[in-house]
Formats: C-alpha cells, sequence, structure tokens
C-alpha cells in the first residue's frame, strides 16, 4: 500500500468519507510516517487529533468535509508544501479545546460588498473574503486565518538543493548533501522578493562546486545576501546555526503584511501562526528562545509599524493601491496567536501545543483585545498549554 493509499483508508476510516488523490505515488515528511504497522509518536498523534475533531464536529457534515479536504491536501503536497493545510487541523484542534466557551466555525466565507472599507476591499479584491476560523465569543466574533510558520529562506533552497543532490548522484556518481549556514536573521522582504528569482543560477554555481569536489561554497544574490553552502559527500551533513530571537524577530517585521487579505474592518481579525519542527527549524524552542521571539516579532508588528507610514507595497507584492501604508495594515490587526505543534515528540495530549497569545494596542476598529477580556475563554484543564499572553498594555511607546 502506498503512502497515499494508506491516507485515502485513512480517510474513510475516520471520517466515513471518500477522497480520491491522482498521484498514487506521491509521499511527504507528513505522510510517509503514518503509513506502517507500529505507527510512531507523529502518526499516533496525527491521527489522534483526526479523530477529536471527527467526533467534535459529528453531525456538521459541510465541516467534516472541509476537515478530511485538508487530509486530502497534506497527501497532494511536495516537499513541505504540506504545512499550510496541517497546520489548520492543528489550530482548529487547539482552539476546539476551549470551545465549551465559544462556538467555532469552520471555514468562514465574507461578501467583501459588506467590508467596504478593509484592506482586502481597498486593494481591489472582489466577491469574498475567505476566512478559515471563527471563534464566536458571548459578545464578539473573532475571525483568524491560519498560516504554517516555515521558513521561507528554506523553502526556496529545498527545491535547489534537492535537484543537485539529484543530479550528484544520477550524473557523477556521487552521493552529496548540502546544507546552508544561519539563515535565521535574514531580512524576510529581500529574500522572499529576490531570491526566488534566482534559484537557476544557485543551481548551476552549487553543480559546478559540487563537480569540483567542493566542500564550503558562497553564493552572493543580487541584492548582496550571501549564502554560505557546506557540502559533504557522505551521509551527514553539519552546518552552522547562531540564533537570536531578536535578530530573528527584526527580520521578519514585515511578514505579516502578507496577509493584509485576511483582515476586516467592522470584526477582530487575528493571524494564527502554527509551527512545526519538521517544517520550520529556525525556531528551536531551547529555553525561553520561541516565547522571546514570538514577543518581540508581535510587538514589532503592532508597535514599530504602526509608525512606519511608507507604501506596504514597497514591503509586500500583494499590494496593488499605494494609498494603503505600512501602519494601516498593523492597525488593523487586532493580534497574533503562535502555535507551537509538538507531534513529532510529545506522548501527553494535554500538553501537545503551546501557545503564545499576544493583543495589539494600536488596533484601530473597535475596542483593542485585551487580556482582561478574553482570558476567561481560555479557562480549563487546557489552560497551561498557554505559555504568554499578552496586549503590550505597557509596552506602547
Amino acid at each position: 500500500m502506498t503512502d497515499i493509499e494508506n491516507l485515502e483508508h485513512l480517510i474513510f476510516r475516520i471520517f466515513s468519507l471518500k477522497k480520491s488523490i491522482k498521484n498514487k505515488v506521491n509521499t511527504n515528511s507528513c505522510i510517509s510516517p503514518l503509513n506502517g504497522e507500529n505507527p510512531n509518536l507523529f502518526a499516533r498523534n496525527f491521527i489522534a487529533r483526526l479523530e477529536r475533531l471527527a467526533k467534535k464536529f459529528k453531525g456538521d457534515t459541510a465541516c467534516l468535509n472541509d476537515i478530511a479536504e485538508r487530509v486530502k491536501n497534506i497527501g497532494e503536497a511536495k516537499n513541505s508544501g504540506w504545512a499550510g493545510p496541517y497546520s489548520e487541523l492543528v489550530a482548529l484542534d487547539f482552539y476546539s479545546q476551549f470551545s465549551e466557551f465559544f462556538n467555532l466555525s469552520y471555514i468562514n466565507q465574507l461578501p467583501i460588498k459588506n467590508h467596504a472599507s478593509s484592506i482586502p476591499a481597498l486593494n481591489g479584491q472582489r466577491e469574498i473574503i475567505d476566512i478559515d476560523l471563527c471563534l464566536h465569543l458571548r459578545h464578539d466574533n473573532i475571525f483568524t486565518d491560519v498560516k504554517s510558520f516555515n521558513c521561507i529562506h528554506q523553502n526556496i533552497l529545498d527545491e535547489v538543493i534537492e535537484a543537485v543532490e539529484e543530479y550528484s548522484l544520477f550524473t557523477l556518481g556521487k552521493s552529496v548533501m548540502i546544507g546552508v549556514d544561519n539563515l535565521s536573521s535574514l531580512d524576510y522582504t529581500e529574500v522572499k522578493s529576490h531570491l526566488g528569482f534566482e534559484k537557476r543560477s544557485i543551481y548551476y554555481e552549487l553543480t559546478n562546486a559540487v563537480s569540483e569536489n567542493m566542500r564550503i561554497f558562497q553564493y552572493e544574490s543580487k541584492s548582496g545576501i550571501v549564502f554560505t553552502f557546506r557540502i559533504e559527500y557522505s551521509d551527514t551533513i553539519s552546518t552552522i546555526k547562531e540564533y537570536s530571537p531578536f535578530a530573528m524577530a527584526e527580520a521578519y517585521k514585515y511578514k505579516f503584511l502578507d496577509y493584509g487579505s485576511k483582515l476586516l474592518d467592522t470584526e477582530y481579525s487575528v493571524i494564527t501562526m502554527v509551527r512545526n519542527p519538521w517544517f520550520n527549524e529556525e525556531t528551536v524552542d531551547f529555553g525561553d528562545f520561541n516565547n522571546i521571539f514570538y514577543r518581540s516579532l508581535a510587538r514589532r508588528t503592532f508597535i514599530e509599524l504602526n509608525r512606519i507610514k511608507d507604501d506596504a507595497a514597497f514591503f509586500s507584492s500583494t499590494y496593488t493601491n499605494k494609498k494603503i501604508k505600512v501602519r494601516d495594515v498593523a492597525q488593523n490587526l487586532a493580534g497574533i496567536i503562535f502555535i507551537d505543534d509538538e507531534s513529532p515528540s510529545e506522548s501527553d495530549e494535554a500538553q501537545l501545543y503551546s501557545a503564545y497569545v499576544y493583543l495589539n494596542p494600536n488596533y484601530k476598529n473597535k475596542k483593542a483585545l485585551t487580556i482582561r477580556t478574553l482570558e476567561k475563554y481560555f479557562r480549563n484543564e487546557r489552560e497551561r498549554q498557554i505559555k504568554d499572553f499578552d496586549d503590550f498594555k505597557w509596552d506602547n511607546y
């Protein structure tokens, strides 16, 4: 049975829905561990998550179909492309733990005509605003779209490195492994804007380096970023990684501009970021690293970007209306919730997730959310998963 066939059987067993995936030989690092007689810890957590969701939304045919479709999407993905649909399932499972205090809906399609002054409407978006989840609180709705917190630098380079390793094996007869030093503090905007266009150039220069048996090769991008590639002619690779949570926050401070299409004008808009070590090796979860990084990144997004009057289009290609400023986007974002998924290593379901909740004191559309108004909705035996909760009341300067 292929990994895809196993996934199709899994979907039918849990949801009683038939989902067919065309490429029966596709695989990736998410579905491969699911296909075995003795499931590993990640597989057990993955399957248990689906069973919880099937039980939680039993009777909601549309929702169960959407969930099953996301599982199907995971199977269709190549490389780290599974991170997106997987992250939606993680977020849905996390919020479901607290849904005794609020109703939860998944998927939400909002007519854009009802949100005429929203960022997506001003940017020329038509028909609908598609948002993954809505937390229906007692007096308010919180709409949150879910994103995977993956390493954009590694996503771009993985495809190139895989192609070079295949070239080396099948053309040169050499088994090599290639790694890259220090990606964590590289500027997100620079990498996203330029590196993707240089993949072919990197490929050719790396194949030449492998042909000449080089062990260290440096590539300088057109924007001046220098990447140090380490090449090992064996089955192990060691790269140099120097991590600073503050340097990473500086590098990623414009990241949330990319999500302006998910921001509403009359309802609270929150972005949920899901991190799993299998699709993000940048955050190291050592000591308080992730907490410091997430808090610093949220603070820069809410407070530093609030002071920037430059065009958002200068930092993100998603904007066509140059009247939309960086500060406009920042002020329309009510909060950011980071969720660390520990499925590969955690056997205790009650500690499967670590969440970090940050609220924007400069949110402009309604009264800004605060710890006091929100924390009561996350009070039960699973609340210990929330590791940090801050509304920056004393940091807004």
